[in-house]
């Protein structure tokens, strides 16, 4: 299959994703429906508001449809929350792609956003993270690899074909996480 992404477009961080798929030069759809699920080899599933998200994508089956996506998947800040087996505050359940535990809002509000350099396993220079009102993995299983760091916390996991980072990759300067994610 031909590497097109798909980006979860309902609300969120989609437009910067995908100014970063085609500075690749990767093709790039955006996601809004469960029909764009069946032309893409990837899909990227951005920061926003899992709330609002849980809501929309319900309407027309997506939310079971991108629950159960057996291709690689990316999901940053919101995403990472979604793709989690159980999350906190308020406690819920997420697609349970990933056996971790996340918190949201870790961080605290809009206000206490931040970036910072960490660490990538994969990446010899250290990686700017950014933090906008970001989840913090609390817990995971030996199922799934820690890859990413804010000094020792973990900020990034993978477990097979899925990749879940807490911060923002697609607002650093480096395209370094995307093209890893593509290679999956």
């Amino acid at each position: 299959m031909k590497k097109v992404v798909g980006v979860l477009a309902i609300q969120g961080d989609y437009q910067a994703h995908a100014a970063v798929l085609e500075k690749l030069k990767i093709e790039c759809r955006e996601v809004r429906n469960s029909n764009d699920l069946n032309i893409i080899s990837h899909l990227i599933v951005p920061g926003g508001e899992t709330t609002t998200i849980r809501q929309v994508t319900q309407h027309d089956g997506l939310w079971e449809k991108l629950s159960t996506f057996p291709r690689p998947v990316m999901g940053t800040c919101m995403g990472c929350i979604l793709m989690a087996d159980i999350v906190q505050d308020p406690d819920s359940r997420g697609w349970g792609m990933l056996d971790i535990t996340i918190r949201r809002n870790a961080y605290g509000r809009q206000i206490n956003s931040f970036t910072s350099d960490g660490k990538v396993e994969f990446i010899d220079e250290p990686f700017n993270m950014v933090f906008i009102r970001a989840p913090r993995i609390i817990r995971y299983t030996n199922s799934v690899k820690p890859i990413a760091w804010l000094d020792d916390e973990v900020t990034g996991v993978i477990a097979g074909n899925k990749m879940a980072l807490t911060f923002h990759p697609e607002l650093s300067r480096s395209t370094k996480l995307h093209e890893y994610f593509l290679e999956l």
